[in-house]
């Protein structure tokens, strides 16, 4: 009776494990069958996404832009003195440069002399302002937005498909998402000319490697009416079609003359609109005194911020975060040079503004759209290359809290 019991008990015991095993092996069938599909699914995505290239610039841009809203309406929220209600601000990225392309766009240009006016803007942003104004009727700000946030998804778009092109897919993901985390690339949505320039510059990259000079040459047109330093587009543009066809025994003269002729035509245009008006065809630039710059030699201005940093002044974490923008964009170069040296001039001739200035004020900003720096930094390894996006994250945080909040960060 015992032995029988203990039978009994055993294969009770086996009946029992039997039965879990059986669930544990459905359970894994199921598991597999899931990720299986997963598999696929995520195959198909793939599938699809590089047949719609332009689907990872699209996807990248759309979750950039709402998390920068999330961020920038967070930081709005916490500042306010009433914290029991949640207030969306519709203006959160219209400060201070943005009221003078205001003005400019609702009462042209006006000349306060010997003090700060918008004569120093270049007019392609607000001139595409009053267009879409005049198109929709809508409010300033959401004019801007339209314009910048528009201008922003069609650089990410172009940025990444000159990148994959030339470098592939794999260093175009990575160099739009280093652009994109760029600690201020919320310029790029906000009242500014950024997005703009940036992508006139896209455009002359891109056209240029597809051969298309003649709208290249467009591009750097508007580009020099666009900011000052759009005019450095003409010869990064004569460069790029000469490295380009020397090897080339028909070269296009049409397409030499549209290079040689064009590129300039928007700051010239812009400068004679102010001889005829205010008889000074170079008033953009000598308005810039207004705003405090001057010229200096470059050892005097590096000299000046690294004994404020050094000695902790007054304006110490502002002048570190500004040499560090121009930093990271001189240690770029000879990289850049090896790639080809067309890109290393560029860097060059859009930072010399500013060595040559008694401030590197806005030098994050002129930084961000030196669009050959990202080609090097998607090219580092994962280490380097994490480090860079934790690094430009953080900072990008901090930046959208300090500037929807009327503290200084450019």
């Amino acid at each position: 009776m015992q032995y029988c019991h203990s039978r009994k008990s055993g294969n009770l015991v086996v009946v029992i494990l039997s039965f879990f095993l059986v669930f544990v092996i459905i359970k894994l069938s199921v598991i597999m069958d899931i990720m299986s599909k997963l598999t696929i699914f995520r195959n198909n995505i793939l599938v699809f996404y590089n047949k719609y290239w332009w689907l990872t610039p699209l996807t990248i841009f759309l979750i950039w832009r709402i998390l920068l809203e999330l961020m920038g309406q967070y930081f709005y929220w916490i500042n306010i003195s009433d914290l029991k209600s949640i207030n969306y601000s519709q203006n959160i990225w219209w400060h201070w440069d943005s009221g003078w392309y205001g003005s400019i766009a609702n009462n042209g240009y006006i000349l306060k002399s010997g003090l700060q006016s918008n004569v120093t803007f270049f007019p392609l942003y607000p001139l595409l302002w009053k267009i879409i104004a005049t198109i929709t009727g809508l409010p300033n700000y959401f004019n801007a937005l339209l314009v910048s946030n528009t201008l922003a998804l069609g650089s990410f778009i172009i940025f990444y498909r000159w990148l994959s092109i030339v470098w592939g897919n794999s260093i175009a993901r990575r160099g739009l998402i280093a652009l994109a985390v760029f600690p201020t690339s919320f310029f790029l949505i906000s009242a500014y000319s950024e997005s703009t320039l940036l992508f006139l510059i896209g455009s002359i990259f891109i056209l240029s490697e597809k051969g298309k000079w003649k709208l290249a040459a467009v591009s750097a047109l508007l580009a020099s009416a666009a900011r000052p330093v759009g005019i450095f587009l003409w010869p990064v543009l004569f460069g790029l079609w000469f490295y380009k066809t020397k090897n080339t025994s028909n070269r296009s003269k049409s397409d030499l003359y549209s290079i040689l002729i064009l590129p300039p035509l928007g700051m010239i245009l812009f400068s004679l609109f102010f001889w005829f008006k205010f008889d000074d065809p170079l008033l953009w630039l000598h308005g810039q005194q207004n705003y405090g710059r001057n010229f200096v030699l470059p050892p005097h201005l590096i000299y000046a911020y690294l004994v404020d940093i050094v000695s902790r002044g007054e304006f110490w974490l502002r002048h570190l975060a500004e040499i560090s923008a121009l930093f990271l964009a001189i240690v770029c170069l000879p990289k850049l040079k090896k790639i080809h040296p067309v890109y290393a001039l560029f860097v060059v001739l859009n930072i010399l503004p500013s060595l040559f200035s008694n401030t590197l004020t806005s030098i994050q900003r002129f930084v961000l759209i030196l669009l050959p720096i990202y080609i090097i930094i998607a090219k580092q390894n994962k280490i380097v290359y994490f480090i860079y996006l934790f690094l430009s994250v953080s900072l990008l945080i901090f930046s959208v809290n300090q500037f929807v909040n009327f503290n200084w960060v450019s």
